[in-house]
Parts: structure tokens; sequence; C-alpha cells
């Protein structure tokens, strides 16, 4: 097996032998609609995917009440524009890997209906294309794409970062859309130059880091800034959270990993709960629709809700649609600041029914994914191995740049106000060390042909074989389904936590 950062260095060699080109990238033109450009940073806008549904229940995106529970906040997207001329794509925005690919087989995507919705690359129709020799399997942690790599032009809002490495797929499994990747190397150790690097080498951007403004369940929008903090999109400071390292998480996998201290609820009355002081390390992966956390943790929200359903088959706890409408939040505490989470961006709203958005962790590896990220604003800072987490909120736009060094990411007070403060009813301790057994079981028929986000990617298989995308345009791709490659795991697949 020939490393693959030898074959990538190697790309415009191997390409010239199959007659592939490499001509420099003409691409220049502006799109209006992804822009927002200023020095040393890049905003993109996150768009809140509908959830696969009849067609007679999907209206405009424009008619924010009429598609309210469309929006039931099951994936993020990310427009961009992939070749020359720019073919434009939408990608689901994953802090949970670092690999960014395109066209997914919606043969075998979990909705194939809802996967053709979206547009597909045509390399055949790019002047900028170089392709390599070079495939890989992605396994994530629902799903799996077999992919070969080429280098490509790539314009994200108002900057192409030219020669980027991308997937194209040859093979997917259960992923309705292409991944737009933002994570460290899972492994520690770069395979080739990701999405953040190379922007960075170009000098788009001072530092590898980037912010996410994911929004409230019901709001059709959100923001991306590669380079950037918007002040006006959270409340008071930002607390400065320190990376894990490796050898501190659950499995060895280097992630966007930071401790967390507490976890509890707000009541309509007022009444606070709080955990004892706890150390879990968590994640946060935008690419995971619901959160993951250790089993007592989700034992204990679930308890704290009435008349909840627990679905032996998924994990799910049912509960009444009417909680989101009430004034209450779950609570996420990290040292001195505390990320509140509204009953209505908690809970999962899909094809009317109401989910709690966590699961139980069972993997080791307890995941804040969206349900979460939606009450928070969070800068990650990969150059400095920190995060950076706010309330979230909206009271305008005020882009500050993030500069180079140990202070890169500025520690400006955001723009926003705190909503006046509920009068309390009193204090209690929130039990997360009781095993809790659920109260009534779930006898329906739950939620159907839905799309879950893809998770964290776990392992990778990297080696050569026939190109699936050649100057004939017919696809020479061997690739097996994930039932068929597992067998040779023992040989071939590379864990990234070893």
């Amino acid at each position: 097996m020939i490393p693959l950062p030898f074959l990538l260095s190697a790309a415009p060699v191997l390409a010239s032998a199959y007659d592939f080109s490499a001509p420099s990238d003409t691409s220049q033109q502006q799109t209006p609609s992804l822009v927002t450009r200023g020095e040393g940073f890049i905003r993109s806008p996150l768009n809140v995917l509908p959830d696969p549904a009849p067609p007679k229940l999907i209206k405009g995106r424009q008619n924010e009440v009429a598609i309210e529970n469309q929006f039931t906040g099951t994936r993020y997207g990310v427009d961009i524009e992939v070749g020359t001329p720019g073919q434009k794509l939408t990608l689901i925005l994953d802090t949970g890997s670092p690999d960014t690919w395109v066209n997914p087989t919606c043969e075998t995507a979990n909705v194939p209906e809802d996967c053709r919705t979206f547009p597909v690359y045509d390399w055949r129709k790019s002047s900028s294309l170089n392709a390599t020799r070079v495939t890989d399997i992605l396994v994530y942690g629902k799903g799996n794409a077999t992919i070969q790599y080429v280098r490509e032009s790539v314009k994200i809002g108002g900057a192409t970062v030219r020669n980027q490495v991308i997937g194209v797929a040859l093979e997917s499994h259960d992923i309705p859309l292409g991944i737009l990747g933002l994570s460290p190397p899972i492994r520690g150790v770069n395979e080739y130059p990701y999405i953040l690097d190379t922007m960075k080498e170009q000098r788009l951007i001072n530092s590898r880091a980037f912010s996410m403004d994911l929004r409230t369940v019901d709001s059709p929008e959100g923001a991306l800034i590669f380079g950037g903090v918007d002040t006006g999109k959270y409340i008071g400071s930002l607390a400065k959270l320190p990376m894990l390292a490796r050898n501190e998480t659950p499995r060895g996998a280097d992630r966007y990993y930071v401790t967390m201290s507490g976890v509890g609820l707000t009541y309509p009355d007022g009444l606070v709960e709080r955990s004892q002081e706890l150390e879990v390390p968590v994640f946060l992966d935008s690419g995971g629709t619901l959160s993951r956390l250790p089993r007592r943790i989700y034992q204990a929200f679930a308890s704290s809700f009435a008349d909840t359903e627990y679905d032996p088959s998924t994990g799910f706890y049912f509960l009444d649609c009417n909680v989101a409408d009430l004034e209450g939040s779950i609570d996420f505490y990290f040292g001195d600041k505390v990320i509140n989470v509204p009953f209505n961006d908690f809970i999962w709203h899909v094809q009317g029914y109401c989910v709690l958005g966590v699961l139980p962790d069972d993997d080791g590896e307890p995941v804040l994914g969206d349900t979460f990220l939606r009450a928070a604003y969070v800068v990650f800072d990969q150059d400095n191995r920190n995060l950076h987490l706010a309330q979230a909120a909206n009271c305008g736009s005020n882009i500050v740049a993030i500069s180079t060094g140990p202070d890169a990411v500025p520690s400006a007070t955001g723009r926003c106000t705190a909503p006046p403060s509920r009068p309390t009813s009193g204090n209690s301790n929130l039990d997360v060390t009781a095993e809790r057994g659920p109260t009534a079981t779930f006898t329906g028929v739950g939620p159907t042909g839905i799309d879950i986000g893809p998770g964290p990617v776990a392992t990778r298989v990297s080696g050569t074989g026939p190109l699936g995308i050649n100057p004939t345009g017919e696809s020479g791709a061997c690739s097996l389904p994930i039932q068929g490659w597992k067998a040779v795991m023992g040989a071939l697949v590379i864990w990234f936590f070893m």
C-alpha cells in the first residue's frame, strides 16, 4: 500500500499519466448569495435542511410558519461551489470528521428521494479537476463512503480555495449528502491538507479557526465564519476551554473534546436543578442530530419530564409536544460558563412527534450534537487547541477577524443582552448517579424514512485501485458495501483512535 501523503504529493504526475490535466483555476466569479467577505475572514450561510417528508408536506422555505415543522434541526447544510466553472452543491456541516467529499450514491442512501433533490458534481464539466489514484473508505457513526481523491477548486462564501483535496464518492451507503469536514485529524496527524489547512496556507484566513452559529430550531439559517467571530451573535464573554489531548479522550481520538463539569434543568416555575460536579469529556459534533451522553445523565433528563414514553428499539424518549412551548431549559456547565438550551431547541421535532434530544452513549464517546449546538455560539480554534463558548443570541452582525498567536480569538464581549432573569423558586440537586428505568413504553409506530446526521467518522481504509474517475467517463471503481469490507477489516482498517 502506497502512503496516502506520498500519492497526494505526486498527484500531478499520476494525473498526467492518466491524461488528466491540472490547468490553473480561472474562476473569479463572485456569488452574492454566498458572500460576506472581509480582511481575514469568510462568512458562509448555514441552512437548516428540511427533514425528508411526503411531498405534500413540503412548502416554500420563505414561509417559516407553514414549514416550521420541516425545520426539525435534523441536518445543517453549507452551500459551496466545486470546479471551474463552479457547480453549486449542498454539503452537511460536520465538526466530527476531517474529510470533505461530494456525490453520495442516492440509490443506497437512507432516504433516496431526498438525496435526489440535491445537485451533484459533474467532474466532466470542470477544467480545474486534477484526479489522483488514491481511494478511501470512510466509515461514520451512521453510513460509509468509498471515495476517490481529487484536487479541485472549492468556493466557500466569497473565497476560492484552489487545488483543495476533496473526495468524490464512488459508492456510499446511508448518507444522503456529501460532507464538509472541519474536525482535526482524528489520529493527530494530517493525512493531507484539509480545508482549514489550505485556507490558511493560501492566506484566506489568519488561523485555522472558525465560528459556528446554528441558530434556533425554528430559524432557517445560521452562519459559519472561517477566520472570524460575530459579536452580534452571542451574550456575554466567550469562555476559553482547552481541547483535551488525545491521551485524555475516551478512545484516543483527536476531536473537539472539552470537559463538561455539570448538567441540570431550569423548570418553567423557576426551579433550578444541577448535578454534582462532573468531569465528563464531550466533543462538539455538528454532524450529529442528537446528543449522546452517559446513560445515567440520559436517564436523569428523561425522568425529569412527565409522561415520557421509551422506545426500546431506538432509545428515543417521546414526550408531549406541548413541552416545547414551556419556558424551561436543559443546562450544560463548563466551569463558570453555563449554556441554557431551551426545551424547544433540545426537543427533536420530527413527523409530528417530539423526541428528547439525547441518546445514551454506549460507544464511550459522549457527544454534544445539534440539540446542544443550537443554543451555543462556538469558536473552534485548531491552532491553539481551544474552544470558545457563549450563549447564542441574535442582535445584528459585527464580524471581527481572528488573528494569529495564542490570543488569536478576540476576547470581545458579545453585543447581545441577556433577557430578564425569571424568578427562581429554589435550587435542587439533579442526581445523575442513580439508575432509572422508563415509566412507560412507546407502543406506536414512530417516525419513518428519517435522516439522522452521520455522526463522527470512525475508521479509514487507504489505498490505490482502479480509477473511478477516468477520461472515458466510465466508472472503474471496485468497492464494497460495509457488510462486505467488514470481513477484511482485521487486515486493512486503520482505526483512527489507535
